[in-house]
């Protein structure tokens, strides 16, 4: 050809009607590659002439449209030429082949190379029929092309089928039936020239015209291009059944004789079946249409298929699915509330939980079988799920510290023991095996109604038991529980003379609820607001304790004296005798028997567990509201070391560091009550003293706390294992069962079971519910502005921490979390003041600055004052830069013993010169009673607000009279600053169970937001 460009761009009319023609040609014998060309039109659309070989850049020249489906287009012509099929098929290491070479009939990958070809091949054709490009067969380039052009079938042909089977052969035949003319029937008429075979149906030309047939390809063709039909002898019919007949079935309506055949168009049932999803680990329900011996789903996505027998007499039957009727199912099922899973396509309610759409089955099957829709249970380990009539009696009895819970499950016929049953509802099984070989599906409400209850219950053996404490779970079960006469008598408690206190409305009702506890030999946690008199409310139940001593004593006493005059009663001093020998004065054999009045006596031995500076305060308050009951402090070196001695007290005080080091002198006591006060110091449950306070042996337990729950809900755990033991089962058990739950996912219904466990045994009163007398609080917050140099040293020092810390962050590594609270308590301090740091340091501090003026101008209007620091160091630099007198002020850190810390408390409390008193909140932020102040300063924050909070409560408590004015110290800018915002992130825990923290931990976000 001669036309190049530049003749093109002269024929302004030929540019203008111009079109593309793609041509296929026969590049070796059956094997057809293509080209595209430029042509000219004539005014009637017709092709007059070839100008050149299309490029693609070239085609906006002609005002060809550039479509994506023409650049498609190209991109195959590309992928048809000779060198680019060759390079293709090249094989990794193999020396360069050609084209040719690979077609040869000698050739291993002739198949693999005509298969290639014919994929790309079959794509252009269609997008030529697609989008109504010309196309010709063998096109002279030197001819007007009009004589090598094809057309499209505008309506497929449809090939006839038919197969006779007789007992010698089967006889195949293909015939042609449409309604274009130029298809003869029998295809031993017509020029056929197979252009492709793969993928079926493959591309055909007959006599100038292209088709594709049915889903057939060429070699279903060629067989008939010299006679109307194939007889297939029956030696060989087996192959030929399964490989071709079953085959073109699927595709095509056959006509047979000599074997049956039928069509099926529409399924004779739907049904709905659960299955379990192997990766999800729920059921979900998978609906399936039955067409004739074939069961059909929506992952199914072919539109016929074919069922066939191997063995004569030969049976096939061809399907064609029926969408309309499936869809109407689908739209039925959706109407009762069905959603879809975008992954598998099944169905489930609403509710996602495991066993959710078999529940959902079960309820619905009325409504399904009314839709002509079949519910299909599952079979569980080859059983059969059945839900028969059932129901549940349970009963419970005591048995010393135990419920013994007792009932009968039925089965329909079967009658279950209730211990069988019980794992299977605390385990979250919903299948029971029946004894008949079939599976029970116990229902939801089950789980949802007895589970809850049942979940902290013991099996042993024949047995099923839960701790007394625990009671409150079965309540919701229905169970007749044993008569409880503690609450008559809890109720009908009033004060004795010998209670030297008149209790508030809400204390009195916190003795009764601590009285009927006393009754029913269970632990108590009393968790008032602090101030409110937990220790009053302890002291009262004390005295109630020993009176039930002495009446049970005084009943013996008149048994004794109806039977002779030994019987005489004891003199009323015996009961009031608190005049003992010091303690270190007698020192007796530890192993000597018990004293002879000890039975007269009858003495309470009541421990009391405390911090240190809270000693002075019991003491004082047991002898002003309890002067009947015999009273030992067990602290400092003096202390006895004689069993016998502290046996003969009702009360018995003593530290936490000191029970864990005389841990074996208590441990050789039998006490009627431990109470632990400011109960927290137990929060670690892997503590020596936590394990040592448990391993005391008592009837009653007490824990008073304002704040049973400090940093997680772990504190819970230790709170209740020491009131009632077993109460939370063990430590894995209640992190498995609660901790997690809530503290990670929020779990609503863990938090109302948590809820109702604890809540019998634990009573929080807050001041603003019980004490509208309290004086009034008032909370400021004041901001202070760093010097310049104290700004420049703490910016110094957080640009070196943010790059320390942030650049290689391991949150779990215990070495790491130490650094980040090193280098956060360094932040805190600079931003107090940097001479806590640098001891040269001498440019001062914003915050020390405005203390003073603040502290100065309260002082000189007569008023006391509290101030509180984590710091010690802060605490010696403001009273050295104040230069107070020490007649003048009060001080406890951690290193000022027990007795002074009490006499420190009455020098404030007491003496109008004493203003100020100097508090480490570490020593004294719990238990002081500071009344005496007006105003309470807490210096830095710290990060649990709680702790804040209680200082506040040492001077604002009931008693304090006038107002007290708390002010909290925040320097602008910092660390502080940021810790006050956080410190309201870390009360919503547990507000659903009592008010607390979250834990001590920061997220990588939560640390850089600190360091910024």
């Amino acid at each position: 050809m001669t036309t190049d460009y530049f003749r093109a761009s002269t024929a302004t009319d030929d540019v203008t009607r111009s079109a593309l023609l793609f041509n296929i040609y026969e590049y070796r014998t059956g094997v057809f590659l293509a080209k595209a060309y430029v042509a000219g039109q004539n005014a009637h659309g017709g092709l007059t002439v070839v100008h050149h070989s299309a490029k693609l850049s070239g085609l906006a020249f002609y005002n060809i449209n550039v479509t994506q489906s023409l650049r498609r287009a190209f991109h195959l012509l590309e992928a048809l030429l000779p060198k680019t099929i060759a390079n293709a098929l090249r094989q990794k290491g193999r020396r360069p082949t050609t084209l040719p070479g690979l077609l040869s009939t000698k050739s291993p990958r002739r198949t693999e190379a005509i298969r290639h070809v014919h994929h790309r091949l079959s794509e252009l054709l269609t997008l030529c029929k697609t989008n109504d490009w010309s196309v010709s067969l063998n096109l002279d380039v030197r001819q007007p092309p009009a004589g090598a052009l094809l057309r499209f079938t505008a309506e497929r042909p449809l090939p006839v089928i038919s197969f006779d089977l007789t007992a010698r052969a089967c006889t195949y035949r293909l015939r042609i039936s449409g309604s274009d003319r130029n298809i003869p029937r029998r295809i031993r008429y017509g020029d056929w020239k197979v252009l492709t075979n793969h993928p079926t149906p493959g591309w055909l030309v007959c006599d100038r015209t292209l088709l594709q047939l049915g889903h057939l390809n060429g070699k279903h063709v060629r067989p008939f291009l010299s006679s109307d039909e194939v007889v297939v002898p029956t030696e060989k019919f087996r192959p030929f059944w399964t490989d071709f007949i079953v085959k073109i079935a699927k595709h095509h309506v056959i006509e047979a004789t000599g074997f049956t055949y039928r069509e099926v168009t529409s399924p004779t049932a739907c049904r709905l079946v659960a299955k379990l999803h192997p990766f999800e680990g729920r059921y979900l329900l998978h609906p399936e249409w039955v067409y004739g011996e074939k069961v059909l789903t929506r992952q199914d996505r072919e539109e016929h298929c074919v069922t066939y027998n191997l063995e004569p007499p030969y049976r096939l039957t061809r399907i064609t699915r029926n969408p309309q009727r499936e869809r109407t199912d689908l739209e039925a099922l959706s109407d009762l509330g069905l959603l879809t899973d975008s992954v598998t396509a099944a169905l489930y309610p609403d509710e996602r939980g495991t066993y959710s759409a078999l529940y959902w089955l079960i309820e619905n099957e009325a409504r399904l079988r009314q839709l002509d829709i079949d519910p299909v249970r599952p079979e569980i380990d080859g059983r059969l799920l059945v839900t028969p009539p059932c129901s549940v009696t349970m009963a419970a009895g005591r048995s010393g510290d135990w419920l013994d819970l007792t009932g009968e499950i039925e089965v329909g016929p079967h009658r279950i023991p209730f211990q069988r049953f019980v794992r299977y509802l605390q385990k979250g099984e919903h299948h029971f095996p029946l004894p008949d070989g079939t599976t029970f599906l116990i229902p939801q409400e089950w789980f949802t109604r007895y589970r809850p209850g049942l979940r902290l219950a013991r099996v042993e053996g024949k047995r099923v038991k839960m701790a007394r404490s625990q009671t409150s779970l079965l309540r919701q079960l229905d169970i007749t529980l044993p008569a409880d006469e503690a609450k008559s008598l809890a109720d009908a408690y009033h004060p004795s003379g010998n209670l030297k206190a008149t209790l508030r409305p809400y204390q009195l009702d916190g003795v009764r609820w601590l009285v009927r506890h006393y009754h029913q030999r269970l632990g108590a946690c009393l968790a008032d607001d602090m101030g409110l008199g937990k220790t009053l409310q302890t002291i009262a139940v004390l005295q109630y304790a020993k009176e039930q001593i002495q009446a049970e004593l005084n009943n013996n006493f008149a048994s004794d004296a109806g039977a002779g005059p030994s019987g005489a009663a004891a003199p009323d001093s015996a009961s009031k005798e608190q005049s003992l020998p010091a303690p270190a004065a007698t020192q007796m054999d530890l192993f000597a028997a018990p004293a002879e009045d000890e039975s007269f006596l009858q003495p309470l031995r009541a421990l009391v567990v405390l911090p240190a500076s809270l000693v002075f305060n019991w003491q004082q308050e047991l002898q002003r509201f309890a002067p009947d009951l015999t009273l030992t402090a067990q602290t400092g070196a003096k202390r006895a070391r004689d069993v016998r001695i502290l046996r003969r007290f009702d009360v018995i005080l003593t530290t936490y560091q000191t029970a864990l080091r005389d841990r074996e002198l208590l441990g050789k006591m039998e006490f009627s009550y431990i109470v632990l006060d400011e109960s927290q110091q137990i929060k670690n449950r892997q503590s020596k003293i936590f394990k040592t306070i448990n391993t005391l042996s008592a009837t009653h337990r007490i824990s008073l706390s304002g704040t049973p729950i400090e940093n997680s809900l772990s504190d819970l755990w230790s709170q209740m294992q020491f009131i009632n033991p077993g109460l939370l089962r063990g430590y894995a058990f209640f992190k498995n069962t609660f901790i997690d739950p809530i503290e990670q996912e929020d779990d609503p219904e863990k938090k109302q079971q948590l809820r109702r466990l604890v809540n019998p045994h634990l009573l929080r009163r807050t001041k603003a519910a019980v004490a509208p007398d309290l004086p009034k609080l008032e909370t400021q917050l004041y901001y202070c502005e760093m010097t310049a140099a104290q700004r420049k040293v703490y910016l110094k020092e957080t640009s070196a921490a943010r790059n320390a810390l942030l650049g290689n962050f391991v949150q779990e590594d215990g070495e790491y979390r130490f650094r980040v609270i090193q280098t956060l308590n360094r932040l805190r301090q600079l931003a107090t003041h940097p001479a806590l740091l640098d001891a040269g340091y001498d440019h001062g501090s914003g915050k020390l600055t405005e203390i003073l003026e603040q502290w100065n101008t309260i002082r000189r209007s007569g008023h006391k004052v509290l101030l509180f620091s984590t710091s010690v160091r802060f605490l010696e630099l403001l009273k050295q830069q104040a230069a107070i007198p020490a007649a003048e002020f009060a001080w406890i850190t951690g290193s000022v013993p027990s007795d002074k810390r009490a006499l420190e408390v009455e020098r404030f409390q007491s003496n109008p010169t004493v203003q100020t008193f100097f508090v480490s909140i570490q020593a004294g932020g719990t238990g002081l009673n500071l009344t005496a102040a007006d105003y309470v300063f807490i210096l830095d924050p710290w990060w649990n607000p709680t702790i804040e909070d209680q200082a506040i409560a040492r001077a604002h408590r009931i008693g304090r009279q006038g107002n007290v004015l708390a002010r909290k110290f925040i320097t602008r800018g910092t660390i502080e600053e940021k810790i006050n915002r956080l410190q309201n992130r870390k009360r919503d825990l547990a507000s659903g169970i009592l008010n607390t923290e979250e834990k001590f931990n920061f997220s990588k976000d939560e640390l850089g937001y600190l360091l910024t």
